[in-house]
């Protein structure tokens, strides 16, 4: 049997004001994602809003940032996720805790905010220091003893950043300082040869980086060493909100030890309104919207069963892809796990259900089913990283009414 018998092209509609989707939108009340997380479906709210039938209570297994989730309305929500780190930032923002996770939060913001002073206060110094290596007046060794005896006779203002919040281990935030300065200069000089002399203003923002990107792999650290630490569940969702914030794209990646290890974002990355981040996630339309939800970090059969939909209620489901880039923040999700979830959508779930996921041969198959209403779009990703994701494919949009 040719599985794309039953497929209708181009079945979707963009926005209609008068699709049955908009009985629980409201642009005037549509929140954003709590978090970056990749792929997530902002974008797709497009197609995803006019194809929803009207419902009671929302349902979302594989919740992600959220960009579907605080974009709708309904009298009760439920989410969930298979990454423990991500439900605990939901949790903690809804709880009472949530006065540490934003002092955290505001410390973090004002020593971004530091690094930028320290830059500009001594752009003389970076700026000439750099000039003379970049015309071989000075060698390398002698520019790293310069940048060395800068930190040194700076180190009390780069100690006394820290609070008793993340007052630990500054040598490994010192010599993040050192590495980055280092690196980012002889790069710096790498890319005049290429190219052309950096303007004044271009080697300032290079410098500013390397003090960013040496904080942000500090707190990379302490992200990567919450055991060791004894980091609070407060203190730890706050480092997370900023490492997912300030990782380049926004990526997952993960080395063979568990560590995470994507770099910082870069030049354009340091100017990035965190502040504006914090405050939504301060404000009393989204503390409503999380008061009214139940949050949940389990397998999604599990959520499922605990939660059980009805007929007049509506699941949205977007599940890592059949690819080899479905395992997100260390959680696998393989083809056992698509064969589960199909399922138990077409035989158990009373509830109306939309799923969106990249069109292979296998999901199609899973999915050849007679009830389903099954239809296709275009998506152009914004990253590919090492070739693994082709820019341009075509995703299915799967409905069971």
């Amino acid at each position: 049997m040719n599985v794309t018998q039953n497929i209708v092209k181009e079945p979707v509609v963009t926005y209609n004001q008068n699709s049955i989707g908009f009985a629980n939108y409201s642009k005037d009340k549509k929140l954003e994602p709590i978090v970056k997380w990749a792929g997530g479906k902002e974008k797709e709210l497009k197609y995803i809003i006019p194809n929803m039938p009207h419902f009671d209570n929302y349902y979302e297994p594989f919740v992600g940032g959220g960009s579907v989730y605080t974009a709708l309305q309904s009298k009760k929500a439920f989410i969930n996720d298979k990454s423990e780190e991500l439900i605990s930032l939901y949790k903690i923002i809804k709880s009472e805790e949530r006065n540490d996770f934003f002092t955290a939060l505001d410390e973090i913001t004002h020593n971004w905010e530091m690094l930028t002073k320290v830059a500009y206060r001594n752009k003389t110094f970076f700026i000439e220091l750099y000039k003379k290596y970049s015309n071989n007046i000075i060698e390398i060794e002698t520019l790293t003893n310069q940048l060395f005896e800068f930190i040194l006779k700076h180190s009390e203002e780069f100690n006394g950043m820290f609070s008793t919040i993340f007052n630990f281990n500054i040598e490994n935030f010192i010599n993040e300082i050192k590495k980055n300065l280092v690196r980012k200069i002889k790069r710096m000089k790498e890319l005049e040869i290429k190219k052309h002399k950096l303007p004044d203003n271009d080697i300032l923002d290079n410098i500013e980086t390397a003090f960013k990107s040496a904080f942000y792999m500090h707190f990379r650290h302490f992200y990567n060493s919450n055991g060791t630490y004894k980091i609070k569940p407060a203190f730890a969702s706050a480092i997370f909100l900023f490492i997912r914030n300030y990782a380049y794209s926004g990526m997952f990646r993960y080395n063979s030890k568990g560590e995470f290890n994507v770099p910082y974002g870069g030049i354009g990355y340091n100017s990035k309104n965190f502040t504006k981040k914090i405050e939504y996630l301060k404000s009393k339309a989204l503390q409503k919207h999380l008061e009214n939800t139940t949050i949940e970090n389990a397998d999604f059969e599990v959520f499922f069963e605990k939660y059980q939909a009805t007929k007049n209620d509506f699941i949205f489901l977007d599940p890592p892809y059949d690819t080899e880039f479905s395992t997100y923040a260390q959680n696998e999700f393989n083809k056992n796990d698509q064969k589960r979830l199909a399922n138990y959508l077409i035989h158990k779930t009373r509830a109306k259900w939309m799923m969106i996921i990249k069109n292979t041969d296998f999901i199609l198959n899973l999915y050849d089913n007679k009830g389903l209403n099954i239809g296709m779009f275009d998506k152009t990703y914004l990253v590919s990283f090492m070739n693994r994701n082709n820019k341009k494919t075509e995703h299915l949009l799967i409905r069971n009414y």
